[in-house]
């Protein structure tokens, strides 16, 4: 059977399977432990309905999701207001890409990453900008394989512990 993928911008509408989503991704990627109550705590604030009903209304913000056959496989969440944590790096922030785990590595992930470019070009940037945990070797692979190059480090917290996050960037070509 041939998989047809749909790519357009997320409405309000999609706020439940995309934080639900987000939710299977964040959980597959750093619960590889188990779910203690620090990641469920990070879980129920950062996916909640408010969260992402707010993105999803931001001037400032563009999520664009992919579907298959009706159900919401992946998304970007670009933010064009947000700044780096490398002093002196401008541009919009690749603030998540998610694809579901049984989608991955057909090209989804590529395609919203472009997809990213064309709405930051757009508004006039040069630069995409993201962090990505220093355990996702995965990620960082992927993100370097598109142009993306490590600038620095800084760090997420989750319940009072720090965790280290690469800052990667990309130069966009006009």
């Amino acid at each position: 059977m041939f998989e047809v993928f749909e790519f357009r911008r997320a409405t309000p509408a999609d706020s439940l399977p995309l934080r639900t989503l987000a939710t299977q991704v964040f959980l597959d990627t750093y619960a590889t432990h188990g779910i203690n109550e620090a990641l469920a705590r990070e879980v129920a604030t950062v996916y909640s309905a408010e969260v992402f009903d707010r993105r999803l209304r931001g001037a400032d913000v563009e999520l664009l999701l992919v579907t298959s056959g009706g159900y919401t496989v992946g998304f970007v969440d670009i933010s064009f207001a947000t700044s780096c944590p490398v002093p002196d790096v401008r541009g919009a922030e690749v603030f998540r890409l998610y694809v579901q785990r049984p989608f991955l590595r057909r090209g989804l992930g590529r395609s919203l990453l472009a997809k990213a470019e064309a709405s930051a070009r757009a508004r006039g940037l040069d630069t995409l900008w993201l962090t990505a945990w220093a355990g996702n070797h995965r990620a960082l692979a992927f993100y370097q394989s598109l142009g993306f190059r490590d600038i620095g480090t800084t760090e997420y917290v989750i319940d009072g512990v720090g965790h280290e996050n690469r800052v990667l960037r990309k130069t966009l070509a006009r």
